[in-house]
């Protein structure tokens, strides 16, 4: 299991939507995210985006 995560921001910059949908989709359950211990931030598991490297902060090639 992944133990790293991204911010909201860092999620909708890689993905290409708002904000506003982001939140949206955590409100229906669409999206996992949780807010860790001792802070107010919603944050996204790495492993809920296919291909995403978490070390490098790309995407792997699929070649």
């Amino acid at each position: 299991m992944c133990e790293q995560y991204l911010t909201l921001k860092e999620f909708c910059d890689l993905t290409k939507i708002s904000v506003s949908t982001a939140y949206r989709m955590i409100r229906n359950g669409t999206l996992p995210a949780v807010k860790l211990a001792g802070t107010r931030h919603w944050k996204i598991p790495c492993e809920f985006i296919p291909n995403y490297e978490p070390t490098t902060m790309r995407f792997k090639s699929s070649r």
